[in-house]
């Protein structure tokens, strides 16, 4: 008699690949803010700015990773 969970394979793995996929993103958007305003800040202090860098290359960046999320959720026509 087969086990009652041979048919839940695919559901565990699933699971367990979107739940990876959401880690990689959250991990892909801190390191990517925090990459954008190390580089903003030092813009920031060459240029003498007053903070403007600062703040628009990490907004640039999360603009272009909502896009990004965007076209990657559409499905397809």
């Amino acid at each position: 008699m087969k086990s009652p969970y041979h048919q839940n394979k695919n559901i565990n793995t699933s699971k367990v690949n979107s739940i990876a996929k959401y880690a990689g993103l959250g991990t892909q958007l801190i390191a990517g803010l925090l990459i954008s305003l190390f580089i903003g800040k030092k813009a920031d202090s060459f240029f003498a700015w007053h903070n403007m860098a600062a703040w628009i290359l990490p907004s640039f960046f999360i603009l272009i990773t909502l896009v990004k999320v965007v076209r990657d959720t559409q499905k397809p026509s």
